[in-house]
Order: structure tokens, then sequence, then C-alpha cells
């Protein structure tokens, strides 16, 4: 289809049921389904976790890695202590303990040489997952009904992509290595602790139930304040992308102070919100601060009174050993403390991904849907009803046939369902009840595809991308050649404006055309429009005042776009409601008025 925003399609099973009973309630408004909601961190890590699909050499070199690196710390202070005890307390020799100094300091190196592999390589898988996440959630966006859109901010959709997906790139270049390495080094150290001493094992270990409850617990109240905030700053997105893109009206009306001020209000949630889940987070830190001191004095203490009551075992290098190993074992999770609060921010933002990718499209085809490989144009509207929510319909009972080249004026007051209409129409929503057809067939049981692209649409305010002149009219067809864009150009009456331009065809727009003129736009639009070749058109007519050549131009350019094709026109001027071959006038939700022009100025 050749529109403004251009559109893509999904394949899947849907039969001819309404609008209603198509939809449901997903995660993201009404019109949405999910398929499968993320509703545990397990589920959202599993998921994570098979987008590493095609990594895993990777993921065994980092897992080697760390595994060694975890090794190679914890025979590090048992080697030490028992330097200490022979070779300092029992057989006092400077040469051999310096020699086993070398042998533990080159084991520390060998623990950091390994920690930059593994830190390497998933730096490296992490950019790949986050480019497979983010590329599948772009093309599921592409594929979504309009209905979602409706009911979703721009900004919350764009955090999502962005920032949500960010935090997991954080998550698993900072917090999936030392995570996965923390692990295997409390794992590690234990073991070395239990071949040493079993008594002074227990008294490091004796912390940790305390330590996992009161972890579990602040972990659910920071996942669920990260949520928050990170919905805030979708909101927060919104607002700047639509404070940007309404800047000339914001000035115009003097609306500066009250931008602010709604920018403000959003801006503060966001920093309460993320202040409270900081704060929640950061309450980790002082509690491994404590257990941290109270292991060291646990095993100082104990050690101490064995080593008086039962000697010869207990000695000071043994002690120092497990000194040393009470902050080498707390010393991971100290460090997971630190992650904490980012490993929760990404566990959120990965759900809040989930949620779009679980989001199916409203709007799909069904499972025989009919190539239509001729158009003839003719259009039915069958006694339709719809509305965008179930209890308000926008149209009730709309009967209207369209012949194969005719040209209808759909006219009305502002609310009366004339977009809804074209919509409907273009299927971006399924009818309530009734139906439309085209050529005879019922547009749901019509491939999307070879509906969407033999119409075209010029919108009242026609959309372009920040790209060349060449690229936005090459958008209604890619495969067309730079002569063709031209053909279409001059037909369109563009083609002697763009060559005035200083890079001609090469010129490049700005976001939504915003350096060339409005007239301009809506040349190009038609330009557009007729490279599609389309063999129905919808024609939102400009109403902005342009001065009257350019008016001309305009008009001249449309009549050779609607040329035997089967137009609808949101019409605003009388000279197109008298040219047009039907009229019909839309008020309360229904056709209240139907003929040509002089039909119902006698009727």
């Amino acid at each position: 289809m050749s529109s403004s925003t251009g559109g893509n399609t999904n394949s899947g099973k849907t039969g001819h049921a309404s609008r209603r009973s198509g939809s449901g309630v997903g995660p993201l408004g009404r019109g949405s389904v999910a398929i499968e909601t993320p509703d545990s961190v397990r589920g959202a890590i599993g998921r994570l976790l098979r987008y590493f699909g095609g990594e895993w050499s990777s993921l065994l070199v980092v897992t080697v890695s760390i595994v060694v690196g975890a090794a190679l710390k914890s025979v590090g202070p048992a080697l030490l202590g028992a330097a200490i005890s022979e070779h300092i307390e029992r057989d006092p020799n400077a040469v051999a303990f310096a020699g086993q100094m070398v042998t533990v300091a080159g084991i520390f190196l060998g623990g950091w040489l390994a920690d930059a592999l593994s830190g390497g390589f998933m730096t490296r898988a992490a950019n790949r997952l986050v480019y497979r996440l983010r590329r599948d959630c772009f093309s599921h966006l592409q594929r979504l009904s309009m209905s979602y859109f409706d009911r979703v901010g721009v900004g919350d959709v764009v955090s999502r992509v962005t920032n949500d997906i960010e935090m997991i790139y954080n998550a698993l270049t900072n917090g999936f290595a030392s995570l996965l390495g923390g692990m295997v080094s409390i794992f590690g150290i234990l073991a070395a602790m239990l071949i040493l001493d079993i008594r002074l094992s227990l008294v490091v270990v004796s912390l940790l139930p305390l330590l996992a409850i009161a972890t579990a617990i602040i972990g659910r109240l920071v996942r669920s304040a990260y949520r928050e905030n990170q919905k805030l700053v979708g909101g927060l997105t919104g607002k700047i992308n639509e404070s940007v893109a309404a800047a000339r009206l914001i000035q115009s009306f003097h609306a500066e102070k009250q931008t602010f001020d709604e920018f403000e209000r959003i801006s503060s949630g966001a920093r309460r919100a993320g202040t409270k889940a900081e704060v929640i987070g950061f309450a980790v830190h002082p509690l491994m601060r404590i257990v941290n001191g109270f292991a060291g004095a646990m095993v100082v203490g104990v050690g101490g009174y064995l080593a008086v009551t039962e000697g010869g075992i207990y000695t000071v290098g043994l002690i120092t050993s497990f000194v040393i190993y009470a902050r080498r074992f707390f010393e991971p999770m100290r460090q997971l403390s630190e992650l904490y609060n980012l490993i929760q921010r990404s566990l959120a933002g990965a759900e809040r991904v989930f949620e779009v990718l679980d989001t199916t499209p409203e709007i799909t085809n069904a499972a025989d849907a009919r190539v239509l490989h001729g158009l003839r144009g003719d259009v039915a509207f069958e006694k339709v009803t719809f509305g965008y929510s179930a209890d308000k319909p926008v149209i009730n009972d709309i009967t209207l046939e369209v012949k194969s080249g005719e040209v209808v004026a759909i006219v009305g007051p502002t609310g009366a369902g004339k977009t809804t209409l074209v919509n409907l129409l273009s299927r971006f929503y399924d009818v309530d009840e009734g139906q439309i057809l085209v050529d005879g067939h019922d547009i749901r049981s019509i491939d999307l595809d070879s509906l969407r692209t033999r119409m075209g649409v010029v919108l009242q305010e026609p959309y372009f991308f920040a790209d060349t002149i060449m690229a936005n009219i090459k958008y209604a067809d890619p495969s067309a050649s730079d002569e063709a864009v031209v053909e279409a150009a001059k037909a369109a009456n563009a083609d002697h404006f763009i060559r005035r331009l200083p890079e001609g065809y090469d010129t490049k727009l700005l976001e939504r055309g915003a350096n060339v003129s409005e007239g301009e736009r809506q040349l190009l639009a038609i330009a557009r429009a007729l490279l599609a070749d389309p063999r129905i058109l919808i024609l939102d007519e400009a109403t902005s005042s342009v001065d009257s050549l350019t008016e001309s131009i305009i008009r001249d350019g449309v009549r050779k776009l609607m040329k035997g094709r089967t137009t609808f026109i949101i019409a605003h001027r009388l000279s197109t409601i008298r040219h047009a071959d039907q009229v019909a006038v839309l008020h309360d939700r229904h056709i209240v008025e139907r003929g040509t022009h002089e039909q119902l100025m006698t009727a």
C-alpha cells in the first residue's frame, strides 16, 4: 500500500469474525493478545538465554575462563596459608617462602587473564544478542495493528526498544560474567574451605540463610519499583518527542511555561520512582558489609578459641587462610549486590520488551486468504458498523456502493467518521458488523499485501522520512527506476520545484519534510502515490491555505492521480464535491444523504 507510513503485514490464521471477537486484552491494551507473558524472573532469563543461539561457542569460552579464574582464585589463599605455616611458623625459610609467593602471584595473574578473556567474549556475545532482540522487536512493531498504536504511547514504545534493551545489554556485559564468576567462586571457595576445615567452614556459611531471605525480599521490591520507573521514563520520552514535534505550535500560543510544567510533572514522577528503586536496591550494600564483617570476626574468634584449646591443627596460617576465604566468600556476593540494581533493572526491561514481542497483531491474513492478481476497483460497504471501543460505535449501519473508476466525496462534520471509513477500507481495523467488499470479495478474505499494494493514500499532512526526495518517492515502490520517479514527479507537477533545489532529487528532507513548503509536500505525496499506480485511491484533501497558484498546481496533480482510479476523497472544497460522481454525507454515525452534487442541491 502506498501511504505516508507504509504498511507491513503478518501471516497467520484468522477467520471472518468481527474485530471484537478476534481481539483480546493483552499487556498493552485492548486489541492485543499476549501469547506468553514472562511473569517470573525465570521466564525472562530463560527467554534471554534462547537469544544466545549461535553464541554458544563464545559462552563456552566465557564459562571455561570463569571456572579457571575462580579455581585459581580459590587455590591462592590455601597456598598462602600453607606457605605461612610451613616456611614462617614451623621451619622459617625466606627463600622457600619467596618461591611460594611467586607461585601465588602467578596464580593471581592467571585469574586476572581468565577474567579479561571472559569479559571480551561476553561483550561480543551480548552485542549480538541485543542486535537480534532489537531487530525482532522493531520487526514485530511493523506488523502490529493500528489498535496497538492507538493505545500505547509513542514514548513508551521508543523507550522499550531503546532504553530497556540498553539496560539488558549493560546487565549482560557488566553483570553476566560477574554473576557466573561469582557463583563459581562461591562454590570453589566453599569446597576449598571444607577441605581445610569443616568447623571453620560452617562458621563462614552460617550467615547465608539470613542473607538469602533478605536479598529475596529486597529483590521483589526493587524489581517492581524499576518496572514503575521505566514506565514513567517511557512517558517522559513521549513528552519530549511530542514537545519537539510541536515546537512551532507551542511557541505560537506562548505555551512554553505550560509545556514545561507538564514536563516537570512527568519528570518529577520518574525521578521519585527512580529514587525509590535505588534506595530499596542500596539496602543490599550495608547488609553485605555487615555480613562480611561478622563473618571475619567470627572466623578470628572461633579460630582463635580453637587454636588455644586444641592447637596443632589450628595454626596462624590456617586462620589466615580462612580470614581471606571469608572475605573472598562474601566478596562475590558484595559484587553481586553492586550489580543487583542493574540486574533488576534489566529484568524489568526484559519483561517490558517481551510484552511487545508477545503482542499478536489483530489484523492478520485468513488461513485461505486469496491473492488478487488483478483489481477492477469495485468497492461496497454493506451494513458496516464499527467503534474504536466496544460500546461506542463511530459509524453505524453504513451501506455504500462505488463502481470502478468512480470518485466519491465523503463529507461531514468533525468526528462524523470520515477517516474511520477509509481506515476500514485499508483494513487498518476490522469491522464489528457487516462487511466491506472489493471486487465482490470480503477484504478479510484477501491477502493483506495483495490488498494494500493496490491502494494509495495521500494524507492531508503527508509524512516524509529524513532521506532524499528520490528515496521518499521510491518508498511507494523501492524497485522503481530513477527515471520512473522523475516521470511520476512530472505528472504530479513536482519536478519543477525539485530541480530548483540545490541537489535536486538528491536533496535530503528533514523529518516530516520540514525543509520544503506545505504545498511542495503535497506534490511529493501525489508523486509517491502515482509511482505506486494504485487501483483504489484514498485522498484526504488538504484544508490548509496555500496561494492560488500552488493550489491550482496541486489540483492539476490530483486530477492526474485520480484518472481511471476508484477514488475516495475526504472532501473539504466545494469544487471537489461538484466534480465527484457521488457525495456521501456522514452525520451522527450514519450516511444521511447520498447522490451527486446536483441531486443533493435539488433534494
